[in-house]
């Protein structure tokens, strides 16, 4: 009788730990933070006509925030970035972030979110795919700068 008793507490308690792991495991799988939030409204914003906006952007990033792609600062400001995306918007057929990332992680002090992803478009018909790495600096939690190196990808040839 108390071989049985271990063997169900034995039992139960690997169902229990199974239970925790995957709980542990959907909630990584479902992790949210400002750079991912951002960038699903960045792909909904992108479907719309009117969704970059710099109402739309100051939800995400600060006032002063920085787009800085291949060492080259592409916009600043919450004006300049909607009128970077706009303009990208208008002269493209498709721009996609492919969510969720390849990899992502935030500094131990929290101020920065690391991220490796790939970037679908088509722009005259000619669709690309871009390998993106590089990090979100986090103020106030927001972003204040993105500083991204971004090359083509390989597999897409």
């Amino acid at each position: 009788m108390t071989a049985l008793i271990k063997r169900h507490s034995l039992a139960a308690g690997a169902c229990l730990l199974l239970g925790l792991l995957s709980s542990g495991l959907n909630a990584a799988a479902a992790r949210h933070d400002v750079l991912i939030d951002m960038f699903v409204w960045w792909n909904a914003a992108y479907k719309q006509k009117d969704g970059f906006t710099e109402a739309a952007f100051s939800k995400y990033f600060t006032q002063d925030a920085i787009l800085r792609v291949n060492g080259s600062d592409r916009s600043k400001g919450l004006k300049d970035l909607a009128a970077h995306f706009r303009d990208i918007q208008a002269r493209t057929e498709l721009v996609e972030i492919e969510l969720p990332f390849i990899d992502e992680f935030t500094s131990p002090g929290g101020d920065r979110i690391f991220t490796h992803h790939i970037v679908k478009a088509r722009e005259n018909g000619h669709d690309s795919r871009e390998r993106v790495m590089g990090y979100a600096a986090i103020r106030d939690g927001k972003i204040s700068l993105i500083n991204f190196v971004s090359a083509p990808d390989a597999a897409a040839k």
